[in-house]
């Protein structure tokens, strides 16, 4: 075996698309705004809702969930009296690359490459070996395919 059968190379060596999320949009949350986040992340907490991609806005906050969690988000974020919408039928892509924030100019091109596609993407996240878009779920699939242009090297 040589040292390639244990090292991934750099760049973009995977791309990978999880449907199945709702996203929710917290917005004109009133003075003292901290607060009411606050007490919106305590309700969703207290419902037991596991959520994902946490954003805080200028007025709110938004996030993400299991399309399983969607009903008990909405009955939450209703019962909290708070003014929200729901987007339905979110997914997360994930362009894998190993040491990615150490790549110069690897996650503006990834992001080039999102903006290029016409998706419509909603957050971004990045760790150290990979890049997180939501998208709607019609746009991820679109979304993906462009990165696997672009990154010759990707495995589906």
């Amino acid at each position: 075996m040589s040292i390639q059968d244990f090292e991934k190379r750099p760049g973009v060596n995977r791309v990978e698309v999880r449907h199945g999320h709702a996203q929710a949009q917290v917005y004109s949350l009133k003075p003292p705004v901290m607060d009411e986040r606050l007490r919106v992340l305590k309700a969703v907490a207290d419902a037991n809702i596991s959520i994902d991609f946490l954003k805080l806005t200028e007025d709110g906050l938004s996030f993400i969930m299991s399309d399983a969690d969607k009903a008990a988000v909405q009955d939450t974020l209703q019962n909290a009296g708070v003014k929200f919408s729901l987007l339905e039928s979110v997914s997360v892509v994930m362009v894998h690359a190993v040491n990615m924030r150490d790549e110069e100019g690897l996650i503006a091109n990834i992001v080039r490459q999102a903006i290029t596609s016409g998706a419509r993407v909603s957050h971004l996240g990045d760790m150290h070996d990979r890049l997180l878009l939501v998208a709607e779920s019609h746009d991820a699939e679109k979304l993906a395919a462009q990165f696997r242009r672009t990154f010759p090297e990707v495995r589906p």
